[in-house]
């Protein structure tokens, strides 16, 4: 495998990190008190998500990173991005079935994709940097 043990445990840390801050979002109304909170969240938990992610994934579908580091970045941001815009399907549906309050307009949904992308390009640098330590590159 690409990647050690330890940068597993390490992105693992951070996806739950990224799970408690959004419960804790919901369970103490953080994202009513703090208009920044939405978006530090998306974008945080996107990283995480796309992290874990890359660093399962890479060794089984991305060779070649030490040739092609920006190309590896971008694939692993490409993933984190699409995360993001199911994310928002997820939001959406909420609003339509239970509560009607997730999205609060066309502006809060680009702004949530922004922050998605700052995130996903963050996790597929530290990614690549992880793999290119591992690997010598």
């Amino acid at each position: 495998m690409a990647t050690t043990i330890g940068n597993r445990i390490i992105a693992w840390g951070l996806l739950a990190i990224a799970v408690l801050a959004n419960i804790a979002g919901y369970v103490f109304n953080l994202y009513r008190q703090f208009v920044w909170f939405d978006e530090v969240v998306h974008a945080y938990t996107i990283f995480a998500i796309t992290l874990v992610l890359a660093l399962f994934l890479y060794g089984a579908a991305l060779t070649g990173a030490g040739d092609h580091t920006l190309l590896l970045v971008l694939v692993i941001a490409s993933v984190g991005l699409a995360i993001g815009a199911l994310w928002e399907v997820a939001e959406w549906a909420y609003d339509q079935v239970v509560s009607g309050n997730a999205i609060k307009g066309k502006t809060d949904t680009i702004i949530d994709m922004i922050v998605d992308t700052l995130g996903a390009l963050v996790a597929g640098w530290l990614a690549s940097w992880m793999v290119r330590r591992k690997r010598g590159f």
